[in-house]
């Protein structure tokens, strides 16, 4: 029984400095979202979030998991969001449903969530202000043909992904958040982008062979009926925008006269 106190004793001092840390960190928290705020800054940055979680893996030496890490820090920085400002996250669907589900992954429990019943609602609230982030499903075979029209025409990025694992041997769950700005480099990243391509022979290896010369690696490759005729390619390719390899890619295609539309770079999928 002494042991017991002893140990309980300890978890108690623990605890006690871990709360002054806690809301040491959250002080910090809040000034940031004041920079934020003038700099017209955005709240999330998908691009940092990962840094750090993997910073604090890495560092990570037991016995606490990986999983235990992110759980916990997901809700430190779901709460210093909110801190922040009143972040809001555009969810499709309703509550309690897959999307907010997923949501609740990356953003956790102290974010305020919005629902909204199709796919203009949710880039309207994001390319408003009104939400500061949207979550989308994205099928097995990538963004539907209303999501691409949506990406093509506004000013959203994708700015993260969220990977949610299969039950009884169904394929992962895969949903991608919105922002409004193009992320910075996590350092490990993945870049989406849109062609519009006419039903013309050799169109799509036309579109690949700027990024075999670029030595940028493809990862998907999905397409979609496009609205008025052809087809939109939707392409998720190696590393950032900004990399010069994949500058290099867009500036040949240029000159084959493909016009990619950048939708968004993003961390490298986790799944949990």
């Amino acid at each position: 029984m002494e042991d017991l106190t002893k140990f309980r004793d300890a978890i108690d001092a623990i605890d006690g400095r871990l709360i002054a840390l806690l809301n040491e960190r959250a002080r910090l928290a809040q000034e940031i979202g004041r920079i934020k705020e003038r700099n017209g800054t955005p709240v999330y940055a998908a691009g940092r979030a990962e840094q750090l979680m993997r910073r604090l893996v890495e560092r990570n030496e037991g016995p606490l998991d990986e999983m235990a890490i992110r759980a916990i820090y997901r809700e430190i920085m779901s709460s210093s969001l909110a801190l922040e400002k009143d972040t809001v996250i555009a969810c499709e669907g309703c509550v309690a449903g897959r999307t907010h589900f997923a949501a609740k992954q990356q953003f956790g429990a102290c974010v305020r969530y919005t629902f909204h019943g199709n796919h203009a609602e949710l880039f309207k609230e994001v390319t408003s202000g009104s939400a500061d982030c949207g979550v989308i499903p994205s099928g097995d075979e990538g963004p539907d043909a209303t999501v691409l029209e949506l990406l093509m025409t506004s000013g959203v990025q994708l700015s993260s992904q969220i990977v949610l694992g299969g039950e009884e041997g169904s394929h992962p769950a895969r949903y991608f958040v919105l922002g409004k700005a193009l992320n910075a480099r996590s350092g490990d990243d993945q870049t989406a982008l849109l062609f519009h391509l006419t039903n013309h022979t050799g169109a799509l290896a036309s579109t690949l062979e700027p990024f075999r010369a670029s030595g940028v690696n493809v990862i998907s490759i999905h397409s979609r009926p496009a609205h008025g005729g052809g087809l939109h390619l939707f392409l998720e390719v190696d590393g950032h925008a900004e990399d010069e390899a994949l500058q290099s890619a867009v500036r040949l295609l240029g000159g084959a006269g493909f016009f990619p539309k950048v939708c968004g770079s993003y961390p490298k999928m986790h799944q949990d």
